[in-house]
């Protein structure tokens, strides 16, 4: 098979003293993507930035919109936070040239890869899971038209990425359990990808079998270091993994359950992983390392970790969604890119037989 691993990010591994050292070396042409939150737990010295601290969570067309209307241009974007902060960077970097223009259109016409005058990212994840530090590409929702949309270009590849595993340490047990379970996914996506090749499922492997043995034992104590250091090297494994071959069927069915319903993404995602694990088990290759990466000899004890972890809470009863209104989740699940890139490319009647049995 022929293939291609590319990922032109310059990493390093830092702890928060270095961190505040390599801020000071920005000034007020640089943009700084950070909550409030972050930037006064973790005393950030944000006085010589533009500052951009307003709410992130899941960026849509309105929030790129009035953002580019807010800023002057940066030479450079430093985000600090979840996948919605890095997301956001990269919406700036692709759009900012077109600000005058149609926002949405510019998304769905795919104008801003002629960009050439995009704005380099340092990303600086504070979350174990989005694996945005290491991808090109950014999710933005439309929520009046209950879309999701990528922007996609290989100029978006943040120049850097820093990992610093004590912006980690406040997240409590549901973000740390989500994002960790996101990060799960896309390791476990990559590895049964249709783009998946003999390099990445390693990536994918040393990613879960990092996060199977950490995930569990960072929830039993959040405070500890070595541990969320472990769970953002196996996000990391993940993200350089699906960075080449991209998710899968449970991202695609994930995104109507957090338009509609508003489920944060990891849970939304891990809803359904673990059924499509069973469905796709007979198109993964090499298996026995599949379940040596989970340190089992089964299929069974897979599902047995994963209902150990989430306390068998994660089902879309628990998450607010009727049993009548999988209908309407199965016409929206369908994504292009995702869905396609799985090895069944599952019809609506299969995604409802999928819903059904994620419904307890």
């Amino acid at each position: 098979m022929n293939w291609i691993y590319n990922v032109p990010i310059k990493f390093h591994e830092y702890n928060l003293k270095e961190l505040k050292n390599r801020l000071k070396e920005f000034d007020s042409n640089t943009l700084l993507i950070a909550s409030k939150r972050v930037i006064n737990t973790f005393d950030l010295d944000v006085s010589s930035f533009q500052v951009l601290d307003e709410s992130l969570s899941n960026p849509d067309i309105h929030l790129v919109e009035k953002v580019l209307d807010k800023i002057f241009r940066p030479d450079l974007i430093v985000a600090i936070g979840g996948g919605s902060s890095i997301d956001l960077a990269k919406a700036i970097s692709a759009l900012y040239e077109y600000n005058d223009e149609d926002v949405l259109e510019l998304i769905k016409s795919k104008k801003y890869l002629e960009n050439e005058s995009n704005i380099p990212i340092v990303a600086v994840p504070t979350t174990a899971g989005t694996g945005s530090e290491c991808t090109k590409w950014a999710t933005i929702w439309d929520m009046d038209n209950l879309k999701k949309y990528s922007i996609d270009a290989d100029y978006l590849y943040p120049f850097e990425s820093w990992i610093v595993p004590e912006l980690t340490s406040t997240m409590g047990h549901d973000l740390t359990l989500s994002t960790g379970l996101d990060a799960l996914a896309h390791a476990m996506e990559s590895y049964w990808s249709n783009a998946s090749n003999s390099y990445t499922r390693v990536l994918a492997r040393d990613s879960i079998r990092i996060i199977s043995k950490y995930l569990p034992l960072v929830l039993e104590d959040l405070d500890n270091l070595e541990y969320r250091q472990k769970m953002l090297m196996g996000s990391f494994f993940a993200g350089l993994a699906f960075s080449n071959t991209r998710t899968t069927a449970a991202h695609s069915i994930s995104y109507p359950l957090t338009m509609l319903y508003g489920i944060n993404h990891g849970f939304a995602v891990s809803i359904t992983l673990f059924e499509i694990l069973k469905r796709n088990w007979d198109y993964l290759k090499e298996k026995e390392l599949f379940l040596e990466s989970f340190g089992v000899d089964s299929l069974d004890e897979v599902f047995d970790w994963f209902k150990l972890v989430s306390g068998e809470k994660i089902n879309l009863k628990n998450f607010g969604v009727k049993k009548e209104e999988i209908p309407n989740i199965v016409k929206l699940a369908t994504t292009g890119g995702r869905m396609d890139n799985n090895p069944i490319v599952f019809n609506e009647e299969e995604i409802q037989d999928i819903l059904n049995c994620c419904y307890k």
